[in-house]
């Protein structure tokens, strides 16, 4: 896939996590009550989108370092950044359904 093609999906991405996760707060605040998943799972789009913008795909990442990747599948070819991307998105729902939790 072309890197502009991953951007453009990161932009998607980011910017759906980016409004539901707005929703969410906005109908928490407004209304009382929230979706426990979608409180998870929304802010943790935005940041793995705002990392597809950012920087390249794993495998295009392991492509560029000279890597031969044809024996790597699944999770064993996610990079030491992409783990710690992958930890900051499930820490950002986690964190906002924290905060949802204490309104």
């Amino acid at each position: 896939m072309s890197r502009k093609k991953q951007q453009l999906g990161g932009l998607f991405i980011a910017l759906a996590g980016a409004g539901f996760t707005g929703w969410m707060w906005y109908i928490a605040l407004n209304n009382g009550y929230f979706y426990r998943k979608a409180s998870f799972i929304f802010p943790a789009f935005l940041i793995i989108g705002l990392a597809l913008i950012i920087v390249p795909g794993y495998k295009e990442e392991r492509i560029a370092r000279g890597e031969d990747i044809s024996r790597l599948q699944g999770a064993r070819l996610i990079t030491p950044r992409w783990w710690a991307i992958l930890f900051a998105s499930l820490a950002a729902g986690g964190l906002n359904y924290l905060l949802l939790s204490t309104l």
